[in-house]
């Protein structure tokens, strides 16, 4: 319920801004969804997003062998630039 709740409250602060932030916030989402998924305007045609998501989670967790990543193995594969670690201090 939360992340649904942040989920409404990211969308009204986006729907919010100037046309000209809007579209540029537009761009860079879908630069960044090109990069993370490839082709993503294809999963439109995806009938069950949530088990879509759930298998993309197991599969990028997982090893070929099918043991579990470490969470540093897992977020090295995401990639720095895309996620960076801020050090807690």
């Amino acid at each position: 319920m939360a992340q649904q709740s942040a989920y409404k409250a990211v969308f009204t602060q986006a729907a919010a801004l100037p046309l000209h932030d809007l579209s540029k916030l537009v761009g860079e989402l879908s630069l960044l969804l090109t990069r993370k998924y490839g082709k993503w305007a294809d999963l439109n045609t995806v009938e069950e997003v949530g088990e879509y998501v759930e298998w993309l989670r197991f599969r990028d967790s997982h090893r070929a062998d099918g043991s579990r990543k470490s969470p540093e193995e897992f977020l090295a594969e995401l990639g720095a630039e895309e996620w960076p670690l801020q050090q807690v201090t």
